[in-house]
């Protein structure tokens, strides 16, 4: 990646049936499979879908960088090809360890935590100012790892329905278009790689637009900057599908900020 301040970025993950299974029935000679639906039916029970990010893997990561004026020096998938989990995380953590500020939605409650996992899982050595006392693993730091999420709730205080999809919808962005979240896993075992990359991809300019617009909050850039810079940041999205054909959806479905009177 070229010189940048701030990485913007989205993961998606599906579920580690060994694992689960290992860990949650290892007496009940279940096959990875039957373990996983097993457990999604105890989930059921709850009345919840998500499993834990413990049984977690990472399969893309859709990263933009921006640099210090909030203009986008790239955009673009982490990993070496084939993506293997071992791939996605050594580049996220190479990534990282140039010290850019991280910018995501819930990042401190999943992202970054999922990233950390696996760092232990595959033994690999995190950059130390990640470890520092008030550095970017501490919940209230903005100065290292800006986490969406945190900042248009107070830190949950209040608990806004939808999401980034509704953050970004009210930027008039296309937020969550023909997949979501709960489609990766089905996704990624149909062989359907490149819909979840492109899913990601979207998410991740997602982000950034909802960064941006957080940015005209607190006085760092204009309102007039800020669309200076969409408009911008949607040439670039033009140019990668006529090179990659990813953004085609996204594409289709951008749209402009308009106020309400």
């Amino acid at each position: 990646m070229n010189t940048f301040k701030y990485l913007v970025y989205d993961i998606e993950s599906v579920i580690n049936k060994p694992l689960l299974n290992k860990v949650l029935f290892p007496a009940e000679n279940l096959s990875d499979e039957e373990a996983y639906q097993k457990h999604l039916q105890e989930l059921l029970k709850e009345d919840r879908t998500f499993v834990n990010p413990s049984f977690h893997k990472p399969v893309c990561i859709a990263a933009v960088a921006v640099a210090e004026d909030f203009s986008i020096s790239r955009v673009g998938l982490l990993g070496d090809v084939p993506r293997t989990v071992r791939s996605l995380v050594t580049a996220f953590w190479d990534v990282y360890a140039k010290q850019p500020c991280l910018v995501d939605f819930n990042g401190k409650g999943y992202d970054i935590r999922l990233m950390e996992l696996w760092a232990f899982q595959l033994g690999l050595t995190i950059h130390k100012k990640h470890f520092v006392k008030f550095g970017a693993r501490y919940r209230f730091n903005d100065e290292h790892h800006i986490d969406l999420h945190d900042f248009l709730t107070n830190h949950g205080a209040i608990r806004f329905m939808g999401g980034l999809n509704m953050f970004s919808k009210l930027l008039g962005k296309p937020g969550k278009i023909n997949v979501k979240g709960d489609m990766v896993q089905e996704l990624f075992e149909q062989g359907e790689l490149f819909r979840i990359e492109d899913y990601c991809l979207g998410d991740a300019m997602d982000t950034y637009f909802v960064f941006l617009r957080t940015r005209v909050m607190i006085g760092e850039i204009t309102l007039e900057r800020e669309q200076e810079l969409v408009l911008a940041a949607k040439e670039i999205l033009e140019r990668k599908q006529k090179e990659e054909g990813f953004f085609y959806d996204y594409l289709a479905h951008f749209g402009e900020w308009k106020p309400e009177e």
